[in-house]
């Protein structure tokens, strides 16, 4: 089995190579062709996400109906909880009967599907406490510290995936960071029942906490250029709190920052800026999303 991880790119599922697996968002929607043995695990693009799983259960769910990954090539454009397992599933087919490997799978899937109000209904606290805060520890010191948008993605699946083969085969406890702060936001923009916030860590647990359903959170980037020169652009993540939020229509909202800017994308409740083959996210100032956003929201519904 081969693995390419390309930073942010996407791919048209007609034009996926055959014996090819691709993975959350590398091909927009989920897809099957038997034929030439393509397959498109996501949950983004093309469904409700309320009612849909996440890749790696997806996945998880392949495996165990015949899904044969041996020969496959498979194909990401990002690191996190969700593609890292969906890997770690293909790499060890045999573990999908293993019911922590289950009981796993349906944590880290519900709460990348629903988000971080999911947490307190996971079905073994511990075990998704190891996962996210001990094997997926590179990855969340590469997004907390700011160095993510340049690290070389494959050495970090790597060192993720080596951190669930400990977790899984050797019981492995990793030292769990003292509880830290809940993360701060600044609130920017206030539209007409949503907000826009600036905070450089994962805040929609806090957000969805003090009782904010429609969010768009944001920080500036910089990434250094091969010229020397430093490219300065903004991530945002727009969101809420799952499908049954009414008034924030995720979809339609990046369906118009794209004709914009293209690139945006992503579900029925979650979404994003472009990801930049070199790190770099939107160019777009703050105060031209709130605008583009709020202006959407006073037109009349079709």
């Amino acid at each position: 089995m081969k693995i390419i991880v390309q930073r942010g790119a996407t791919l048209p599922f007609s034009d996926l190579p055959a014996h090819s697996v691709a993975l959350d968002g590398y091909v927009q929607g989920p897809a099957i062709d038997v034929i030439n043995h393509r397959y498109s695990f996501d949950h983004h693009a093309g469904c409700l996400r309320l009612v849909t799983k996440a890749t790696c259960a997806q996945v998880l769910d392949a495996l165990i109906l015949g899904l044969d990954p041996r020969e496959m090539t498979i194909y990401l454009n990002d690191i996190d909880a969700d593609t890292v397992l969906a890997v770690w599933l293909l790499e060890h087919p045999e573990e999908v009967t293993d019911p922590r490997v289950r009981n796993l799978v349906e944590d880290v899937g519900n709460i990348d599907a629903h988000g971080p109000s999911y947490f307190p209904f996971v079905r073994d606290q511990e075990l998704c406490q190891r996962f996210f805060k001990g094997a997926m520890e590179p990855e969340a010191i590469a997004r907390r510290e700011g160095a993510y948008a340049t690290t070389d993605l494959y050495l970090l699946l790597q060192e993720c995936l080596e951190r669930i083969d400990k977790l899984i085969f050797r019981n492995k406890r990793f030292p769990l960071p003292r509880d830290r702060k809940a993360p701060t936001y600044e609130i920017t923009h206030q539209g007409h029942g949503w907000i826009m916030t600036r905070s450089n860590e994962r805040v929609f647990g806090t957000l969805y906490r003090d009782g904010y359903t429609r969010v768009v959170a944001y920080h500036p980037m910089e990434v250094h250029l091969p010229s020397g020169e430093i490219e300065y652009s903004w991530a945002y993540t727009i969101a809420k709190q799952s499908d049954l939020v009414s008034g924030f229509p995720i979809s339609k909202i990046l369906t118009r920052l794209a004709e914009i800017e293209p690139g945006w994308g992503g579900g029925s409740s979650i979404g994003g800026a472009p990801r930049l083959a070199n790190g770099s996210r939107s160019f777009l100032h703050p105060d031209r999303v709130f605008e583009l956003i709020e202006t959407l929201l006073e037109e009349p519904e079709t």
